[in-house]
């Protein structure tokens, strides 16, 4: 399938979005989620319009991350969902619909038609970005999102670890089989550095994202330490992984607009012959 026969299929809800950017990685537990949540607050944090689906259908923790919950879901007259507003973003999850307590067990195209539905079936509105959390893997969920949603472009998450490194290498080469651009590579989880102390620890390896980045010629977008959250602290409230979030965003934003302006300036020229 092309690109342009993609476009021909975008949902009515999504035509007003002007950039869907995926985040990717082949395996699970790399901070995928938090890392979606915070490029998005970052975003918003420049003044753009964001959403944010959290699309890991088996399991999406983006609602405990937003303190939002199923009854807060509301529908409009012809049966569309309307996100919820949270931090500032409109934010849609399976989490807010299906129940918290009882595991998803679904097979891939029933998974795969139910994430479809999550980002047709959603009134989004205007939009400059829609961040899209995906789950881990590189299947029929994966393929479904990457053949049949117009991405913009994607980032790929990983840690250092070599097992994590290796699963991220099938992420990569799926997305580049289907020749869609990848605007960076994310290390999560680079060192674990005590408070009132400057030594490091690299307690899963170390460079693993950085090397696999430069072995993909991918634009390292940032190596993000483990950091220690207590449960009334976030990011948002951590000067230094702030700061890693808003370059990460001014990264994004640079490669998107390098990625139109390249493909503007490929569009071929029509020469009419008397």
């Amino acid at each position: 399938m092309t690109q342009t026969e993609n476009k021909l299929r975008i949902p009515e809800t999504l035509r007003k979005v002007k950039n869907i950017v995926g985040v990717f990685s082949a395996k699970g537990g790399v901070g995928k989620s938090a890392i979606s949540l915070h490029i998005a607050l970052a975003l918003k944090d420049k003044g753009l319009k964001v959403g944010l689906v959290d699309a890991d259908i088996y399991g999406p923790s983006q609602p405990v991350m937003l303190n939002s919950a199923a009854g807060e879901l509301k529908l409009t007259q012809d049966k569309i969902i309307e996100p919820l507003m949270k931090e500032g973003i409109k934010f849609i999850s399976m989490g807010l619909i299906s129940n918290e307590k009882m595991p998803v067990i679904w097979r891939g195209p029933m998974v795969s038609g139910a994430v479809m539905q999550l980002l047709s079936q959603t009134e989004w509105g205007e939009l400059d970005y829609l961040i899209v959390d995906t789950p881990p893997g590189t299947g029929d969920v994966q393929l479904t999102l990457l053949q049949r949603i117009p991405l913009t472009s994607s980032i790929v998450v990983t840690t250092p670890q070599k097992v994590a490194i290796s699963d991220c290498k099938k992420g990569i080469e799926m997305i580049n089989k289907l020749s869609l651009p990848i605007s960076g590579l994310i290390e999560n989880m680079s060192w674990f550095q005590p408070d009132e102390t400057d030594k490091k620890y690299y307690l899963f390896g170390r460079d693993g994202g950085k090397e696999l980045s430069e072995e993909y010629s991918l634009d390292l977008l940032a190596q993000l330490p483990l950091v220690e959250l207590t449960d009334d602290e976030n990011i948002q409230n951590n000067p230094t992984l702030k700061k890693e979030f808003v370059n990460i965003s001014d990264k994004l934003t640079e490669s998107i607009k390098n990625l139109k302006e390249k493909k503007s300036a490929g569009i071929p020229q029509i020469n009419i012959i008397q």
